[in-house]
């Protein structure tokens, strides 16, 4: 099955992944959708639809391109489309698109679904960090989070993932 990713632009075309967002996502880890829907502007931000040849939509990716390195903010894949090669083709398609180190969150490995979805990072060739790391709060009334980096690529040495957690922090977050 081949899939491929579209940008989407415009606020109508968003409207496409917004149900799957709010399912996949506890609200403390994901912006307010009027909020999504500002980044469509940011031309470091690519908010990607998947689609899969024959079955059309299959989820979503929101990635930023911050420099010298890749950050996957959100990525999800519908319930019923899952099992299918789909995420594994999305990050394969990710890293040629973006042909750099990626980075991204993810929870701990804590029970069967936060460990199923460290293992099939590392399945991708997703490695963790070791190194203690809190999401930003997405907002009032929402809290800081402690997730875990994995990153696929060249591993970053402990000045580069500072950096790297800095430059996520001030444009994917709004902090510094």
């Amino acid at each position: 099955m081949n899939i491929s990713l579209y940008r989407i632009e415009s606020k109508p075309e968003l409207r496409i992944i917004k149900e799957l967002y709010q399912a996949a996502f506890p609200e403390k880890e994901r912006r307010e959708f009027s909020d999504l829907e500002k980044l469509l502007s940011e031309d470091v931000c690519f908010i990607y639809s998947i689609n899969a040849e024959n079955t059309g939509y299959a989820g979503f990716c929101i990635c930023w391109d911050l420099g010298g390195f890749a950050f996957v903010e959100h990525f999800a894949i519908n319930p019923e489309k899952r099992g299918l090669g789909i995420g594994e083709k999305t990050l394969s398609l990710l890293k040629t698109t973006h042909k750099k180190t990626i980075l991204l969150e993810t929870e701990p490995p804590v029970d069967e679904i936060t460990t199923r979805r460290v293992h099939f990072y590392q399945r991708n060739g997703f490695r963790m960090l070791h190194r203690f790391y809190v999401q930003p709060s997405y907002g009032i009334n929402k809290p800081e989070v402690e997730l875990k980096l994995m990153y696929c690529g060249e591993e970053p040495d402990s000045t580069q993932l500072d950096d790297m957690i800095r430059r996520v922090k001030k444009y994917v977050y709004r902090v510094n």
